[in-house]
């Protein structure tokens, strides 16, 4: 397309008026390919479709009628070139005000309204006093991760002498009944069965512990209220088992040569470190997350910025949309959600509507700092993330750079990288108060609890607002009724 030249003209209430202006090559190049469309399309006596002439074209429809149909086209293709020649973003449909070609050999205008987004007006981001957890590793779950690891390499011995019991593994065989009829799904045969795991509905494992091996019992059992197929839920069963063999896990022995066998590391005490050090390296990873998250929160708190009814919308709408899609993998129903109460769905939509408002205060707010702080994503970190995203899906590079941009997924993940690289100024220019876990769980049950008292606070007075409405109404009744009594 030939360079078109457009004018930002900033209106009120975050609305742009953009003057564009084509030159005339590329007003004839739009006509031109009209022509050629037309020639294409229609059907006329005595010519093959595509050979139509020029001449005859443009007398069987005339030039006002061709001029047309070229700037259906041609007026969405200029103003997508004006958006990204501006360099605005828009936020909802234009108002486009145009008048029809009057001769393809002369240079064409036309101008768009449109809202764009709002800007930020930041308050200070700068030496923000912020909590931080102090990360630390206690010896004890050190060892339970040492334990866990002990689990999946122990072995299980055959026991006798002594009836099962909880941590036993017990092969069994077992029937259900209800009111005498067997329970569809509900036998297995040479079953291995770990006591204590919670397989089974409450009291199956509880009733097997203390039996031994070659013993039969029948269970008598209740299937909990919210037991999945409800058609079995509340009903009361019985089920005959039979423990055919008990077996205890044995673990190995926590020292070196366990370390070598099952780990890169030649000692108890080199793993013994490196699982400290795993552990405590996705705690800092997540202490800082919930830093910059602080770090962010306190920002919002200083920032004015009201967004347009559209756009939050719009983000409702995609949030909507991610949580069908999300259910669905998950195997539910779509059916189900569709299927909802008008006041079901009500309540969804508004919690989608306050999640919307919220990211889109934090998106841009953080892309208000990044051009504050002169940040940008460059070719070199969307190339770093595509090439990470690659590795961890185990996928070429180039196969998914191909499937992002066609599937117009690059600009999010730029927009994600330099929002990124704002969290990270935003958290450096931050000065961390450090608090220990305990001391931050205290502050948090605090704050909630002061959100749920402003909460039944405000209910409280909608409540009496509410009755003095009530009342006002039925001493007007009754002032109305005593009129026309009197009447």
């Amino acid at each position: 397309m030939a360079d078109i030249k457009t004018t930002v003209n900033n209106l009120e209430g975050d609305q742009v008026e953009l003057a564009v202006d084509v030159p005339a090559d590329e007003v004839k190049a739009q006509v031109n390919k009209a022509i050629k469309k037309l020639s294409r399309d229609v059907k006329m006596p005595g010519f093959r479709p595509g050979k139509v002439p020029r001449p005859v074209l443009i007398t069987h429809f005339g030039k006002e009628a061709i001029h047309a149909h070229a700037l259906e086209d041609a007026l969405s293709e200029w103003y997508t070139a004006a958006i990204e020649q501006s360099g605005i973003k828009p936020i909802d449909k234009p108002e486009i005000d145009f008048e029809q070609i009057e001769d393809e050999d002369h240079p064409y205008s036309f101008k768009a309204t449109v809202q764009v987004m709002p800007t930020p007006k930041l308050g200070n981001y700068t030496g923000l006093e912020v909590e931080k957890e102090i990360v630390e590793v206690q010896g004890s779950e050190v060892d339970e991760e040492v334990e866990r690891l002990q689990k999946r390499m122990a072995k299980l011995e055959p026991i006798e002498g002594r009836p099962a019991a909880e941590g036993d593994f017990t092969l069994i065989d077992f029937t259900g009944f209800i009111d005498g009829e067997p329970l569809e799904g509900g036998a297995g045969k040479d079953y291995m069965l770990e006591l204590g795991s919670g397989q089974f509905i409450p009291g199956f494992e509880e009733q097997i512990a203390g039996m031994e091996t070659g013993q039969s019992k029948k269970l008598k059992l209740t299937f909990p209220e919210s037991y999945k197929p409800e058609e079995l839920a509340g009903k009361e069963a019985e089920f005959d088992v039979t423990v055919k063999e008990i077996k205890e896990r044995m673990l190995p022995e926590a020292d070196d040569e366990f370390a070598a066998e099952n780990s890169e590391f030649d000692t108890i005490a080199e793993l013994r470190a490196d699982i400290e050090a795993r552990i405590l390296k996705g705690r800092e990873s997540s202490a800082e997350s919930a830093f910059r998250a602080r770090a962010l929160d306190k920002v919002l708190e200083d920032v004015e910025l009201e967004l347009p009814e559209p756009m939050i919308a719009s983000r409702a709408s995609k949030i909507e949309y991610e949580f069908i899609y999300s259910m669905e993998q998950q195997g539910a129903s779509i059916k189900d959600y569709m299927e909802q109460s008008d006041e079901q769905k009500k309540l969804f939509m508004q919690h989608f509507y306050k999640q919307a408002e919220a990211v889109l205060r934090q998106e841009m707010v953080l892309e208000a700092i990044a051009e504050a702080e002169g940040l940008t994503c460059t070719d070199e970190d969307f190339m770093e993330e595509v090439t990470r995203a690659a590795e961890s899906m185990g996928k070429e590079v180039d196969e998914l750079l191909e499937k992002t941009r066609e599937q117009e997924h690059e600009q999010d993940i730029r927009d994600d990288l330099l929002r990124n690289k704002a969290a990270k100024a935003l958290s450096d220019k931050s000065v961390p108060v450090m608090k220990t876990s305990a001391e931050m769980k205290a502050a948090a049950d605090a704050a909630a609890e002061a959100a749920a008292a402003d909460i039944v606070a405000e209910t409280d007075k909608d409540e009496e607002a509410a009755d003095a409405a009530e009342a006002d109404e039925k001493e007007a009744g009754k002032e109305q009724e005593k009129e026309e009594a009197e009447a």
